[in-house]
């Protein structure tokens, strides 16, 4: 599996930074079909070739997500996804 690491710093404050990766997680369910849970302030996800956690503290956003040999070559598209989501939810 190849690891995907991104930190990102907010200042939305703890509660407003849960929402916000709460919007991330239901547009995975919509858009690929992927189960979360919360497990105190990180969000535990998987779906089809990935799985992952979001850690959310008061001052940054943690996403790690693990992906299969399959989706292995589009971690580079991956990434930046992943990227140009945390810039549109965490303003």
């Amino acid at each position: 599996m190849a690891a995907i690491e991104v930190i990102r710093p907010h200042t939305m404050g703890l509660e407003k930074a849960r929402q916000a990766v709460q919007a991330v997680a239901e547009q995975l369910q919509g858009e690929l079909n992927a189960r979360h849970a919360w497990k105190g302030d990180v969000l535990v996800f998987d779906c089809p070739g990935a799985e992952g956690r979001i850690s959310v503290s008061e001052k940054a956003v943690q996403v790690s997500v693990e992906l299969s040999w399959l989706l292995k070559p589009a971690r580079g598209r991956i990434e930046k996804s992943i990227n140009e989501t945390l810039d549109k939810h965490l303003v």
